[in-house]
């Protein structure tokens, strides 16, 4: 996978690539965009991404667009939805900036969001940034970065917390909210941009930010990018459907990534326990129903380990969850 060059923009800051991806996205798009237009970082563009929408989403988008104001805009339709990372992985192939800025149709950047992102990314051993996540009221946190459980099962720093400046200093973390992040293209491209494996949705950026740890640079949590985030509007929060794509995608990131003495001595004991915890009701069916999908899938996540392990390097345990 290859960027464009960087062909500069005759200032002294970098360009950022702000990259949307829109699947019947309408009613949110708009919102976003009017964000964006009001940021006091400038230099930007807006790529945007549709997945194969039937509501419109790239009619309004572009409409939106032209109301805010936003001059340096982009949008890319494609014909079916071809899901989360491909259509991310088509946006920075269409950027510009030295700084990629992924963020949900579902979102609103606070004024200072941008410059803090950028700032965030100027250490050259950071590779991606993530920013602190509000709920629509704006005092409460859904993300304050994240960290791994030994069975795959991603958890929020911050969640349902009153924001009084607990989570005010950055740090590093074993992931990121795919809701909104940074990344530098040149680590972005590195890495091999988003595991289009994960179709349609969830673990991207779980398994982006590992493979970015496991070549030495560091995924960093930072208080100062601000983010409004309405959640869920695609895919539906705590549906059946969403429980099968997230342990899904859960069980084939684990299988990629983790050691075979990793899986056989933490990660099974601890789904083991897990399982023996949870309410299955409302989980049964899909859990089974992600376990034998990746028994049937195996060979092909076999092959995208052995890519990822020649891209990247040496799979570090501690990675997983050591944050």
């Amino acid at each position: 996978m290859e960027g464009k060059t960087d062909e500069g923009t005759g200032s002294a800051e970098p360009l950022v690539s702000v990259i949307i991806v829109l699947y019947n996205s309408g009613e949110f798009i708009g919102s976003c965009l009017k964000a964006l237009a009001a940021s006091r970082y400038r230099e930007f563009e807006v790529i945007m991404v549709d997945n194969g929408s039937t509501d419109g989403s790239a009619r309004t988008a572009r409409r939106a667009a032209e109301e805010a104001g936003i001059e340096r805009v982009l949008v890319s339709r494609l014909a079916r939805n071809a899901g989360f990372a491909a259509a991310n992985n088509r946006g920075a192939g269409l950027a510009d900036g030295e700084i990629l800025l992924l963020l949900n149709p579902d979102t609103e950047v606070y004024e200072d969001a941008i410059g803090e992102f950028v700032e965030a990314c100027r250490p050259s051993d950071v590779g991606v940034v993530g920013c602190k996540v509000y709920y629509p009221d704006g005092r409460t946190i859904q993300h304050a970065g994240g960290y791994i459980r030994d069975n795959g099962l991603t958890m929020h720093y911050g969640v349902d917390e009153e924001d009084t400046g607990q989570y005010d200093r950055p740090a590093d973390v074993a992931y990121v909210t795919g809701a909104a992040f940074a990344v530098r293209r040149d680590v972005f491209f590195r890495a091999g941009g988003l595991d289009e494996g994960y179709f349609p949705a969830y673990f991207e950026e779980t398994d982006l930010c590992l493979k970015v740890r496991r070549m030495g640079c560091r995924v960093l949590y930072h208080p100062g990018p601000r983010v409004i985030h309405h959640e869920s509007v695609t895919t539906g929060k705590f549906t059946r459907r969403y429980y099968y794509l997230y342990h899904r995608n859960r069980v084939r990131f684990m299988l990629k990534n983790f050691s075979v003495d990793f899986l056989l001595n933490r990660a099974w004991p601890m789904e083991q326990r897990w399982l023996g915890m949870i309410e299955m009701e409302d989980q049964a069916i899909p859990l089974n129903k992600a376990y034998l999908v990746n028994l049937v899938n195996l060979p092909r996540t076999l092959l995208a380990r052995r890519r990822t392990d020649r891209l990247v390097g040496p799979r570090i345990e501690d990675t997983v969850s050591s944050l």
